[in-house]
């Protein structure tokens, strides 16, 4: 399963180039794909209310903050595709912090599954309890 976190920041990386060579309707905004990901996560993980005031909040501003360092990349020339996928990491973990405070334990295991990234953090876990065993 591709990464849906990954493809929609990848996607906010191309839909501007895209757009332009297709001539079609301007792409969305940062903050219309945030609550679209808000609203899509809040039906996936059954969140309350509030869980979902606060993920829209987290959604919108790491996602701007994201854009932006990325723009700035660009406007600096840089175009070795390194860089941008250290700053989308960056956001990305940002984003999976902030979001662990506001869901259960059952609700972060299913966010980790959407985006791709149980397996990853199961396995990051285990390498932590090793090395401290190793100790």
């Amino acid at each position: 399963m591709k990464q849906r976190l990954f493809a929609l920041i990848t996607f906010i990386f191309f839909s501007t180039i895209v757009a332009v060579a297709q001539e079609q309707e301007p792409p969305k905004t940062i903050e219309e794909m945030a609550i679209e990901e808000a609203v899509r996560l809040e039906k996936e993980l059954k969140l309350e209310p509030h869980q979902a005031f606060y993920l829209d909040s987290i959604l919108q501003h790491d996602m701007k903050a994201m854009d932006n360092e990325m723009q700035e990349l660009r406007s600096a020339g840089v175009q070795d595709f390194r860089n941008f996928e250290v700053i989308r990491e960056k956001w990305l973990e940002q984003v999976k912090s902030s979001v662990k405070k506001i869901l259960t334990e059952e609700q972060y295991i299913q966010y980790l599954k959407e985006i791709g990234h149980y397996k990853k953090e199961k396995d990051k876990e285990k390498n932590k309890g090793s090395k401290k065993k190793k100790r």
